[in-house]
């Protein structure tokens, strides 16, 4: 068989560290009740773990571990959040590089008389300039406010451009005019430092299984306390371990958005990732990130018959690039047979696609997690140097 070389860390990280191998495995032979179910001692162990996980979550990105909603990931996240903050007839701004986890939820909305607008993320995507992206920014979103617009939606880091929206500015524009700010996190959550109070940040979602380095099968939605709890629309009704007699879900966060059973397991698991973050460091591990997609695209740059695409960008993390004598998809397979596990297509997120011209032909995307180095940049080297290509 041959070895891999993984390179696909944006969709979810690989490998995870022995903490949070070890933590799942303990959570799933000791805490195997059902948390806030009953008072025997593996459902109050599982309830022990889950409130350490929204602690821990709180903790590491500005919060209160009440307003911790858990959720099956960060799509069902952004879907559980939209659709609970956006009243009937509202007006939605989302950037122009948002993910179909985003996209798709607004579209559905329609059905609630729910519109929305793309704004501009940069001021010229060949050429960078933070202070001019950031004033191009702001004018969009103030060319784009209507009397209905109730909200704004950005997705903190692309998960294949090398674009990252100013929170800041953002946040403070949100106070201003009095909308309520959703943040995607999903590609920089551990990698960077987030304090969502601080930001004005309404609701942060991100996944367990990306940067904070937990198992697939969960995520989280942190609530800012200026949301008051009983005007959530919720999205799924049922279980919820307390104020069992009413039929409607009860008023108070987290109670309120969380139905059914919680995966202790993966929950333990994030904690852990959490640690690790907060152990190792996120800043350190934006640097080597940062290092290895600058070190791959140097290497990139040298082969006649590739496009990195956004070169003059700083890359985060990921490099997306295109091969000129072959499609993306057959190059991508060649790839795969030499055991390089990395990702094409359009990455779900058909806007930023739109925004540099691939969307018809989709691109190749690696991108890197902590526990990579040079020698599986060099690797993808080597393996495009020997596909075929053709004539």
């Amino acid at each position: 068989m041959t070895e891999t070389v993984y390179l696909d860390n944006a969709a979810t990280t690989y490998p995870k560290p022995l903490s949070v191998e070890r933590a799942f495995l303990s959570a799933a032979r000791e805490a195997y009740g059902n948390a806030g179910r009953s008072s025997h001692p593996p459902a109050v162990l599982a309830a022990e773990l889950l409130y350490e996980c929204r602690s821990a979550i709180a903790d590491a990105f500005g919060g209160s571990p009440e307003r911790v909603i858990f959720t099956e990931n960060a799509t069902h996240g952004l879907n559980l959040i939209i659709k609970a903050l956006t009243p009937s007839g509202g007006h939605l701004l989302l950037s122009d590089i948002e993910h179909n986890a985003v996209l798709r939820p607004t579209v559905a909305l329609a059905e609630r008389g729910v519109s929305y607008s793309l704004y501009r993320t940069t001021a010229d995507l060949h050429f960078p300039d933070l202070t001019r992206d950031e004033a191009a920014l702001l004018h969009s979103l103030k060319a784009s406010l209507r009397p209905n617009t109730v909200g704004v939606i950005a997705c903190h880091r692309s998960n294949c451009l090398p674009i990252e929206l100013p929170l800041r500015a953002i946040g403070r524009f949100c106070r201003e005019h009095g909308l309520f700010f959703i943040v995607d996190a999903s590609q920089s959550a551990g990698a960077c430092r987030i304090d969502a109070e601080a930001l004005g940040i309404t609701a942060l979602v991100a996944p367990s299984h990306k940067g904070l380095y937990g198992y697939r099968g969960a995520g989280f939605v942190m609530i800012s306390q200026s949301v008051r709890d009983e005007i959530l629309h919720t999205l799924t009704e049922g279980g919820s371990g307390s104020d069992s007699r009413s039929p409607a879900m009860p008023s108070l966060l987290p109670e309120r958005l969380e139905a059914g059973t919680r995966p202790v397991e993966i929950l333990a698991s994030l904690r852990a990732g959490i640690g690790f973050t907060e152990t190792v460091g996120c800043e350190r591990i934006a640097e080597k990130e940062a290092y290895l997609s600058e070190y791959l695209k140097s290497r990139l740059l040298a082969l006649p018959h590739i496009t990195v695409h956004l070169q003059r960008r700083k890359s985060r993390g990921t490099v997306l690039f295109s091969p000129l004598d072959t499609d993306a998809v057959s190059l991508c397979a060649c790839l795969s047979e030499r055991g390089i596990c990395l990702r094409e297509g359009l990455h779900c997120a058909p806007l930023a696609h739109r925004l540099i011209g691939t969307e018809a032909t989709g691109a190749l995307r690696a991108s890197f997690g902590w526990f990579n180095s040079e020698s599986d940049a060099d690797a993808l080297i080597y393996a495009l140097r020997d596909c075929p290509r053709q004539r």
